[in-house]
């Protein structure tokens, strides 16, 4: 879904406008635990890791970010969040025990993306394949949720670092997050009609034909959003990262 996947790539784009700063290659001492903070497409972060040797080295990582944008989706426009949330632990592999690493792992995974929209007499649904609008008294409103992949999510990557050297650290990472397909729920409350029947209100939650009907609608459009991001099933790592080895 073109929307959501701008939304999503927000954090991308703070990379690109994150400086770049000089890393210190000299090695002061044994190497040892290292802390060093991280920004990139899974937000803002905070990371240890341990060197094993001057080939692995262990990592343990926290991210976190949230977002609110505007943004319209089959007419309706909505106000969204995206909130993401993720903790991973990782292992680099140096095939050359240099700067050059390999990256695998796995993340839980709470990454997701909330919207809502009210109408209120003022705006027009299109939702399935009908048009409803809501009432001053009693709006009409509609909340959506994403879960942006599973709860789990196995992790690849590759990137280049001064990961074991004591002193300043300086890495950059390219990877994929193997979320799977993200998952869809679109509700409704409030009371509406139809436009093309303005005298017919109804409860969206009660039993009258109509609000069956208006629900019905609703799945529709819940499955055509699903189908839209059926393919979102890998979600984009870039990230900086800037600490010190002790």
């Amino acid at each position: 879904m073109k929307t959501i996947l701008a939304i999503v790539s927000a954090g991308l784009l703070m990379t690109a406008t994150t400086p770049v700063i000089a890393q210190d290659t000299e090695s002061t001492g044994k190497p040892g635990l290292a802390a060093s903070a991280r920004i990139g497409t899974l937000g803002y972060g905070a990371e240890i890791d341990y060197p094993l040797n001057a080939s692995w080295n262990l990592r343990l990582q926290f991210n976190s970010f949230n977002y609110d944008d505007d943004f319209n989706e089959s007419d309706i426009d909505y106000r969204g969040e995206l909130d993401l949330s993720t903790v991973g632990a990782l292992v680099d592999f140096r095939p050359f025990d240099g700067t050059f690493k390999l990256t695998g792992g796995f993340f839980s995974n709470k990454n997701k993306l909330s919207a809502d929209a009210t109408s209120a007499a003022d705006k027009i649904f299109d939702i399935g394949g009908s048009r409803f609008s809501g009432t001053a008294n009693d709006p009409l409103k509609l909340a959506a949720s994403v879960d942006l992949g599973k709860s789990s999510a196995g992790y690849l990557g590759f990137g280049w670092g001064n990961s074991y050297e004591t002193g300043i650290t300086f890495n950059f990472e390219i990877g994929a997050l193997l979320s799977g397909s993200a998952t869809a729920n679109l509700s409704a409350s409030g009371t509406a009609y139809s436009v093309d029947q303005p005298q017919l209100q109804f409860n969206v939650q009660g039993n009258s034909a109509a609000a069956i009907q208006f629900r019905e609608e609703l799945g529709i459009e819940q499955a055509n959003l699903q189908e839209d991001l059926d393919d979102f099933e890998i979600y984009p790592v870039v990230a900086l990262g800037l600490g010190y080895r002790f």
